[in-house]
């Protein structure tokens, strides 16, 4: 752990509940900016996995991509509504 996020989560122990508030809103306004940035890099067709329901990874293809969601169909033909920030870029070539 770098000494900078050491110092935060010390910080946060410090904290009452009204600014404990403030923090958590500002965690969740960061992890939704992080789900655009990652789904608005990624392109139509593209093949991605991410882990899916028990831990299972999944693979499949870029079908839409959506302001923090991109819709993913995979190998086994089922629709995923993914965050942007959970998917990984496959190297492998799409199924024709």
């Amino acid at each position: 752990m770098n000494k900078t996020l050491k110092t935060i989560i010390e910080g946060i122990y410090s904290l009452e509940g009204t600014e404990i508030d403030s923090v958590v809103e500002a965690v969740k306004l960061r992890r939704n900016q992080l789900h655009a940035k990652q789904a608005h890099s990624l392109r139509i067709g593209q093949r991605v996995s991410f882990s899916g329901r028990h831990g299972i990874t999944e693979k499949g293809v870029v079908e839409k991509i959506k302001i923090k969601y991109v819709l993913v169909r995979t190998d086994r033909g089922q629709r995923w509504n993914v965050p942007g920030a959970h998917l990984t870029i496959s190297k492998e070539a799409v199924n024709a």
